[in-house]
Order: C-alpha cells, then structure tokens, then sequence
C-alpha cells in the first residue's frame, strides 16, 4: 500500500498527480480515502487494475470534486448540526 503522505509507490500508477485531499493510499487494485468519520477510511477494492486506474486518473488526479466520495465527506464533515 502506498500512503501519498509517505511518498513510497507500491503501483504503476504513483501519487504525484492526486489533487484529492482526502487521498490518503493505494495498492495495485485498491484506492484508500478518508471516512465521512474523522478518523476513519474508505477503501475502494477492484477487480482489475485498469479498473483502478481509470477511477484514480478521473477522480483522485482531475476531477476530484464529482467524485461521490468526496461529495459525502464533504456533505457530513461540513453539516451544521
């Protein structure tokens, strides 16, 4: 697993392009990110790695703010109460 705050690369497909700021590691087929839950994570497991990389080039390296994940924590971290 690569941790981005770490800066070692486990994968073909490195951190230096996330913009995400929930990003927080990735392996071969799975992207890590920061829970709705202070403290917690979100893991994202795929069948292929080019499954993988389509989701972390589109999402975690561009167009991060579409991404659902993103929205959520966004949405529940943000909440008035």
């Amino acid at each position: 697993m690569k941790d981005k705050r770490a800066g070692k690369t486990s994968s073909t497909v490195g951190t230096d392009n996330i913009r995400c700021p929930f990003f927080v590691a990735h392996s071969q087929n799975e992207i890590v990110c920061e829970g709705i839950i202070q403290g917690t994570r979100i893991s994202q497991k795929f069948r292929k790695g080019e499954e993988k990389k389509f989701q972390q080039q589109c999402f975690c390296e561009a167009q991060y703010k579409k991404c659902e994940i993103y929205c959520s924590i966004q949405h529940w971290r943000w909440q008035d109460d």
